[in-house]
């Protein structure tokens, strides 16, 4: 006989309750972090972690996903920052290696494809080939399933990762200040101690940089100051203009440390885990992600829209800025020749 409780006991989670459970997991291991110093242990850095992207497309993954996925590679010492799917690697011949495991990621989809009826018939419509007509039709509640990644270095047979040519001619304050360049709004060294973000004036104010203790500490603020401003009404329109000490100010706070993670991570460079900002913040973080677990996926989803954001508008001032340094050296040299 099979009693009620058993029945509980035996019945299958569903995607929902799945992708809850996973979120409260990532949750508490930034919490375990945060209440030990740091959001990520220096002793595990590695830049390529927080550059997951699907083995086959090169996408990169966003929001919870990319975090989850990079926390996964840190503690798995992953070096390869590509992942793909049992299915997709069983297709393209290789296996997994035994003893390895995914990693679960959520899914959430906004449209879905139905059929086309038509309105006088009720039946339905077909093209010029007799297959039925299908149209994506957005949907009022997203579906929400799940999956699992493995790592490429998991996968028997898998092409070695390559790791890709990056120009590093440039300095830390070149960076800073195409960075500056590409801003949506005014930014003015002053000074003054602090640096902060003025939603109300849309303004970056930060100290002058001769007075950071490094120019990465320099370029990191202006970075942070910088993710806080994609959350203006005009730009990315997050609920930025709460009272200090407040829960949506702490998560605000968050979402900004997070984006200015990714893009150090976007431009290889080394991230200074000991800021005091970020040890300033860290209570205020656990209170408000203990309250409320799925405002983690929230504050990864914007920090992913910050940085992929910034860094957009940062290439095209690169690319700008790289064109008119050809063209000065091709003028030089036609007046040599």
């Amino acid at each position: 006989m099979v009693t009620t409780k058993t029945k509980e006991k035996t019945k299958k989670k569903s995607a929902k309750e799945k992708v809850e459970e996973n979120r409260k997991r990532i949750v508490d291991k930034l919490i375990s972090n945060m209440e030990k110093g740091y959001i990520f242990s220096e002793w595990a850095w590695n830049r390529k972690a927080f550059l997951p992207r699907n083995a086959v497309t090169g996408t990169q993954y966003q929001g919870i996903n990319r975090l989850n996925l990079s926390f996964e590679a840190i503690e798995r010492g992953y070096n390869d920052p590509r992942w793909l799917t049992l299915k997709k690697a069983n297709e393209m011949g290789y296996s997994v290696k035994p003893g390895a495991k995914g990693v679960f990621c959520e899914k959430w989809i906004w449209q879905r494809l139905e059929k086309v009826i038509n309105e006088e018939t009720g039946e339905v419509e077909k093209d010029e080939d007799g297959n039925e007509k299908k149209v994506l039709v957005d949907l009022k509640r997203p579906i929400i399933n799940y999956f699992y990644l493995y790592n490429a270095s998991e996968i028997e047979g898998f092409p070695p990762y390559i790791e890709p040519e990056i120009n590093k001619q440039s300095d830390i304050l070149d960076i800073a200040d195409s960075f500056i360049v590409s801003s949506e709004c005014p930014i003015e060294e002053k000074f003054q101690e602090k640096a902060f973000y003025s939603p109300i004036e849309d303004k970056i104010t930060l100290p002058p940089r001769k007075y950071f203790k490094s120019d990465e500490a320099f370029l990191g603020t202006l970075l942070h100051e910088m993710s806080h401003s994609t959350g203006n009404e005009k730009r990315l329109n997050r609920d930025i203009k709460n009272l200090f000490g407040t829960e949506k100010y702490a998560l605000e706070e968050l979402t900004a440390e997070l984006s200015c993670v990714f893009l150090e991570a976007e431009l290889d460079m080394d991230i200074d885990f000991t800021r005091q900002d970020h040890i300033n913040y860290f209570n205020s973080w656990i209170t408000a992600l203990k309250n409320d677990p799925n405002e983690l996926y929230k504050v990864c989803s914007n920090a992913s829209k910050s940085c992929n954001r910034l860094m957009e508008n940062y290439e095209k001032v690169r690319a700008f800025e790289n064109t008119q340094i050809k063209q000065d050296d091709e003028k030089e040299l036609d007046e040599v020749i």
